[in-house]
């Protein structure tokens, strides 16, 4: 028989009946549309199937799309800096442009901003949370304002 790949297998298929067809150490099950493959104990090696039993010489070789491990992205918190030049009202401003704040939420972080030094204006991921800063920098410096910002990686 040779030879024989995924796709060769799936064509040559009667789709009418369910059967198992085995390709060299994977059995095939097929009904309808749909295929699965199961390893049935045979070694692998380089994403090939190989039977040192099988007298007829036959392999195949088996493509298999792993799932993807997705995690949960890391999140950054854009956090303004207290200077003695930039007015109170340009950074409550700024709050509720870039940050979407209320005005009653801006005026108490910019009060936070005033008295401790700093504060946290958003989180966000860390492309989102760099643009954000690098928006309120370029805005700031537009209207001839030394305001800052950084990001900076949200502690879990």
């Amino acid at each position: 028989m040779g030879n024989i790949s995924v796709y060769q297998l799936w064509t040559s298929m009667d789709m009418s009946d369910l059967y198992t067809k085995k390709v060299s150490g994977v059995m095939f099950n097929a009904q309808n549309t749909s295929i699965t493959a199961q390893f049935i104990g045979h070694q692998l090696i380089s994403n090939q199937y190989s039977n040192e039993d099988d007298d007829a010489g036959n392999t195949g070789v088996v493509s298999q799309t792993a799932k993807p491990q997705l995690k949960k992205p890391s999140f950054y918190q854009v956090v303004l800096l207290n200077d003695d030049y930039t007015p109170m009202d340009f950074v409550v401003e700024v709050l509720e442009q870039f940050f979407a704040l209320s005005i009653e939420q801006a005026t108490q972080v910019m009060l936070t901003i005033h008295h401790q030094g700093q504060a946290v204006a958003g989180i966000y991921p860390k492309d989102i949370a760099e643009t954000k800063a690098q928006q309120v920098i370029d805005f700031a410096r537009h209207n001839q304002h030394p305001l800052l910002c950084r990001v900076e990686q949200k502690p879990d």
